[in-house]
C-alpha cells in the first residue's frame, strides 16, 4: 500500500481509518503479552520452546513429571474465540498424562483450539496446519473392555505421528497409533484411525483415501 493511497483513505473516512488502525495495534499488542505470558508458563512448567511463539489467547500447557514437551521455531497457536474464524470452542490444550510421555511439536506448526494429549508419544512435523477444534490423542483413555472400563492402568496407547507440510482439517480427530505421511490433507471433521500414507487426501469416519497428490 502507497504512501498517497493511506492518504486517501484517511480523507475519505478519518474515523473509520483511525478505529481500524488502533483497533489492528490493540490485536497487536494483545499477541504480544499473551505470547510472554505463554512463555513464562511454559517456563514454569519445563516446556522448551525455541524462539518466540506467537499466541492469540492463553493455552492450557500441562507437563506431568518426568515427560517432555518440546516446541519448535515460529510456532502460532490460537486460543481466544476471536483468533478464528472457523470457531474457537475451547482453548488449545498441550499435556502429557504419564511419567516418559513427549509431545514434539517441529517448526513452523500453526494450531487453532486444539487437544494435543499424550500418554506415550505425539510427533509433529515442520510446516504442518492443524485447524480448528481438532484432537489429537494417543491412548483410548478408558479400557475397551467392559470389566476393566475403569481400570485407567489397562489403557492402551501407541505413538501418533504427523509428518511435515501436513494440513488437517478443522474438528477432526487423530486417533492412537496413527501414522499421517508427509504432504496429506485430512479433510474436515474425519475421524482418522489407521495409517494415512505421503501426498494423498483423505477424509470421513473412518478416514479413507480420496484422492493422491
Amino acid at each position: 500500500m502507497t504512501f498517497f493511497s493511506l492518504i486517501n483513505k484517511f480523507i475519505g473516512d478519518p474515523i473509520a481509518y483511525v478505529f481500524l488502525k488502533s483497533f489492528r495495534c490493540l490485536s497487536v499488542l494483545k499477541k504480544y503479552i499473551h505470547s510472554i505470558i505463554t512463555i513464562c508458563i511454559a517456563y514454569i512448567k519445563g516446556v522448551h520452546i525455541n524462539g518466540f511463539p506467537i499466541c492469540w489467547g492463553i493455552p492450557y500447557i500441562s507437563r506431568f513429571p518426568y515427560s517432555k514437551i518440546e516446541i519448535g521455531k515460529r510456532f502460532k497457536i490460537n486460543s481466544s474465540f476471536e483468533s478464528n474464524n472457523i470457531g474457537v470452542f475451547t482453548r488449545s490444550r498441550i499435556t502429557t498424562n504419564e511419567k516418559g510421555a513427549i509431545i514434539r511439536i517441529g517448526d513452523n506448526v500453526g494450531v487453532s483450539s486444539v487437544t494435543i494429549s499424550a500418554f506415550n508419544k505425539i510427533i509433529i512435523g515442520d510446516d504442518t496446519l492443524i485447524g480448528g477444534n481438532v484432537l489429537i490423542t494417543d491412548s483410548d483413555w478408558h479400557p475397551l473392555d467392559p470389566n476393566h472400563r475403569f481400570d485407567n492402568l489397562k489403557t492402551k496407547t501407541a505413538p501418533v505421528e504427523i509428518g511435515n507440510n501436513v494440513f488437517i482439517g478443522t474438528r477432526s480427530i487423530i486417533l492412537k497409533g496413527v501414522r499421517i505421511g508427509d504432504n496429506s490433507v485430512i479433510g474436515a471433521g474425519s475421524v482418522v484411525s489407521k495409517d494415512i500414507p505421503t501426498n494423498v487426501i483423505a477424509a470421513g469416519n473412518p478416514c479413507v483415501i480420496i484422492k493422491h497428490l
